[in-house]
Formats: structure tokens, C-alpha cells, sequence
């Protein structure tokens, strides 16, 4: 009977931290006057640790991940954006995933923050 209470609770806590859906939010980005905050809408399918799905600033203008992964709630993926690559290091906790975003541009690192929330 232990056995079967601790391997439903463990079959609850995997599906809990499901990141499959819709979710909308914000992207702060550091400028010289500011932090300026920008949209972001992300789709995500999370099939185990494999993370696919697409990241944008709205519906209409969505990009493929790439190297999609979550794991122990953490979330990371990659987008390609122009001549650089957005790197994504996410934590996921139920219906809010934040975290950094990071991408090397012409000699320097530019870093962003993101927090959204799942549209229900």
C-alpha cells in the first residue's frame, strides 16, 4: 500500500511540472535609459525532458527551439535570432516560468530576463 501511495504521488509531481501550453509575459531587456520590457508569448510541448515548441513576442511571430530540454524544472532551449542565438536557462513552478536569456553579439554577451505566465 506505501508503494503505491509514494508511486501515485510521484506520477503527480511529474505531471505538475508539465510546461505543455501557452504562455504569455514579459522579456526586460537592460538599455542605456532603462529596463525596457518587450512581449513574449511562448507555445511549449514538454514530452518528458524533451522540450519542443515556439518562443515570440506574440502569436503572430513565433520561432522554432531549438535543443529544447526540461528537466528537474528547469527549462532551457536555444532560438536562432538573426546572426545570433538566444540562449534560454528557464524555471518552470506550476503556472510562472522565469529566468535569463542570453546572446553573444558582436564581441559582447546581452542578457534579458523573462517571466510568463500560463494562459489558461
Amino acid at each position: 500500500m506505501k508503494h503505491i501511495l509514494l508511486l501515485t504521488l510521484a506520477a503527480i509531481s511529474l505531471t505538475a511540472a508539465d510546461a505543455t501550453g501557452k504562455w504569455t509575459g514579459t522579456m526586460t531587456v537592460p538599455t542605456p535609459n532603462g529596463d525596457e520590457q518587450r512581449p513574449a508569448f511562448l507555445v511549449l510541448k514538454q514530452e518528458g525532458p524533451k522540450l519542443t515548441g515556439t518562443a515570440g513576442p506574440d502569436a503572430n511571430e513565433q520561432h522554432a527551439l531549438e535543443n529544447g530540454k526540461a528537466e528537474s524544472g528547469t527549462l532551457t532551449f536555444q532560438l536562432s535570432a538573426g546572426d545570433s542565438i538566444m540562449k534560454f536557462t528557464l524555471k518552470h513552478e506550476g503556472d510562472e516560468i522565469k529566468g535569463e536569456i542570453s546572446r553573444d553579439r558582436d564581441g559582447q554577451t546581452q542578457t534579458a530576463k523573462l517571466a510568463v505566465r500560463r494562459d489558461k
